[in-house]
């Protein structure tokens, strides 16, 4: 008996070692390299939507007009910022500390409902694997939900699992409310929490418990104005491609960080636990029901949210599912044998470090999230350009640009696309007034890039990083060594040619005003034309085709096309085109047309390019004359990064 007690005594002492180990560990990943960790997007909107005075005019232009999220993170940010002001390190400090807090409280549910072995691997899990940290260093509505949502299991759990306190019921509504104030899958995964509820409820609790739920929804009313404003405004989504069949199988990789390693050595432990100790398993016969209970909430939301996306507005990312992702991992830890205090620690340093290698070698974490598009932006703009004459061209929002100029102390000028309505035509004029020596553009257009390029025509930057391409082009020849070519692939002016173009010397002609040959449409659908196996330009499915060419229409009415197709197996699988009337205005003027092929957004994800060609042309669907001239082709680098940190 007394070995027995020493036993339990040293497994009791192990379990809360280790789990101070877990927690250590998951707050130096949150916490590493913390003052560099950089906005976001998301961020750097949710701080605009705050420019307004007092916390009223926040919840109607920055919740109800600006926003499709519940109001209680921008709120607490509101109030937050307004104390702490809005550094980086500050306003993302409480969603790390909340991420850190998640972890303990993911444990407690795991030892609550089964025991401390499915709750160190739970915590385990949190701590140390992309989904929960990255999440963590976000200061958006995930992870404060993450840790709301886990507390609100947490009291309901020992309200049914434990005694029938009113104590755990009074804050399973506090938490849930909260949940409803976070974020809407939040709300509805509180739901789902709360209907299960009624389905296992004993009937003398029934009254008490349905008081609850009355209580939730009563504590909600407040916010059910803007619910239903955003509703009104085209619903709480919208702006997302709708979901592939195959997400769900996407999502499940997500969690395992798309990683051979965390699969198996998930894998390896969870079988380990239950094929390979001796005894027999632990809660299996009284535990089914909590394990249906455990399905269901890691099924549904995902389930309701793909069909919503389908049917409706496009919703469901991986972000939202946060909340009902750790009960997938109780599940998978739920099925053990009883365990020596020994093993355990074998068993949580094997799997806890797996993640972690994976997190840092194979998933880049560190290098991957902590370059984000507008803080590279800036950087360039005003420390690695900051003795140059610089002129920022971009699309964002002008609150962004005003943010980093404050960082950095330096301002410089700039135009941004974002909010202007500007045309065409109107992009061209303001490059064209562009006085400054050097350019740095963002969220541009490849062909509006083409269209900066002829203005400064020496490339001297190019980074590349999550969601964002950075070029930097200069007016003037710089070193040798600075300047980035581009790959010709190939060129015709009618004369000489680089290439295996259609044969249109039956339509060349000598053109007078522009004192060279060109090929002349007239009549004619189909003008010069070459094709390129794709696997043999971009065997990687990585680069973008810059098509430029110098055309005139003789006619006001004349228009023409260069189009540009992806084909396989005689099947058009992408294509795009130029109007030359959106760069031509006036009759008898030669004007450079250009085209842009992202070959990876083409693909749309697809890795291979056995099989595929490109073909582009010159389309002339009205058969009206058309001059063209001066046809190149180049072949500059992609962006691998671009979908690095969910791919």
């Amino acid at each position: 008996m007394n070995t027995e007690k020493t036993n339990n005594v040293t497994f009791v002492k192990t379990e809360y070692t280790l789990l101070i180990i877990v927690i250590i560990v998951g707050a130096v990943l949150r916490f590493w390299n913390f003052h560099n960790i950089p906005f976001m997007h998301d961020e750097l909107s949710a701080l605009s939507r705050l420019e307004f005075d007092g916390i009223i005019e926040v919840i109607r232009n920055g919740v109800m007009l600006g926003d499709t999220h519940p109001a209680g993170v921008q709120v607490f940010l509101h109030y937050w910022t307004s104390v702490v002001g809005t550094s980086e390190i500050m306003v993302k400090l409480p969603f790390i500390i909340s991420g850190i807090i998640s972890i303990w409280v993911s444990y407690l549910i795991g030892k609550l409902w089964f025991d401390s072995t499915t709750g160190l691997f739970t915590a385990v899990f949190v701590a140390s694997t992309q989904f929960f940290v990255l999440y963590s260093q976000i200061a958006r509505p995930y992870v404060s939900g993450l840790l709301i949502t886990l507390l609100m299991v947490y009291f309901w759990s020992l309200y049914f699992f434990k005694e029938k306190r009113n104590l755990y019921l009074i804050l399973y509504v506090v938490f849930s409310a909260l949940a409803a104030y976070n974020h809407h899958f939040s709300l509805l995964f509180a739901a789902i929490v709360g209907i299960t509820g009624l389905t296992i409820i004993k009937k003398e609790n029934l009254l008490a418990y349905l008081i609850a739920g009355v209580s939730i929804f009563v504590l909600y009313i407040p916010h059910l104005h803007i619910f239903f404003s955003q509703l009104s405004q085209g619903g709480i989504g919208g702006w997302l491609s709708k979901p592939k069949p195959t997400f769900i199988i996407e999502f499940l990789h997500w969690i395992f960080q798309y990683s051979y390693w965390s699969w198996i050595a998930t894998t390896a432990v969870v079988l380990y636990l239950i094929v390979f100790l001796k005894g027999k398993l632990i809660n299996f016969s009284n535990g089914y029901k909590k394990r249906w209970i455990l399905i269901t909430w890691f099924l549904l939301p995902i389930v309701i949210g793909y069909i919503y996306s389908v049917l409706r507005n496009p919703v469901i990312q991986y972000s939202m599912l946060i909340f009902s992702t750790p009960y997938l991992i109780v599940l998978l830890f739920s099925f053990h044998k009883k365990v020596k205090s020994g093993l355990i620690a074998i068993l949580v340093f094997i799997l806890m470090a797996t993640n972690i290698v994976v997190l840092v070698v194979e998933r880049d974490h560190y290098n991957i999230f902590y370059k984000q598009p507008y803080q590279e932006l800036f950087k360039a703009a005003l420390v690695d350009n900051r003795d140059s004459d610089v002129f920022v061209l971009d699309d964002c929002v002008p609150y962004y640009n005003e943010y980093y100029f404050d960082k950095y102390n330096k301002v410089v000028p700039y135009f941004t696309k974002r909010n202007s309505d500007i045309d065409l035509q109107g992009f061209i004029e303001v490059v064209d007034g562009i006085e400054q020596d050097i350019v740095i553009t963002h969220a541009l257009t490849n062909d509006e890039i083409q269209i900066v390029q002829t203005y400064f025509p020496f490339q001297i930057g190019y980074e590349v990083g999550f969601t964002y391409e950075i070029y930097t082009f200069a007016k003037e020849k710089q070193d040798k060594e600075s300047i980035i070519n581009k790959q010709l692939l190939a060129q015709t002016n009618f004369v000489d040619e680089i290439g295996e173009w259609k044969d249109v010397s039956g339509m060349t002609i000598y053109d007078s005003i522009s004192n060279s040959n060109v090929c002349q449409l007239m009549g004619d659908e189909w003008g010069p034309s070459i094709g390129f196996d794709l696997i043999e330009i971009a065997p990687d499915g990585l680069g973008i085709i810059d098509i430029e060419l110098k055309a005139c229409l003789p006619d006001s009415l004349s228009s023409a096309f260069i189009a540009a197709s992806i084909i396989e197996e005689g099947e058009t699988i992408y294509f795009g085109a130029t109007d030359f009337s959106n760069y031509i205005l006036d009759t008898n003027e030669w004007k450079s047309i250009f085209l842009s092929i992202d070959i990876q957004g083409a693909l749309k994800g697809r890795d291979s390019t056995n099989g595929l060609t490109v073909k582009i042309v010159v389309w002339n669907p009205k058969n009206n004359r058309v001059l063209i001239d001066d046809i190149a082709i180049y072949l500059k680098p992609g962006n691998p990064l671009r979908y690095s940190l969910y791919r």
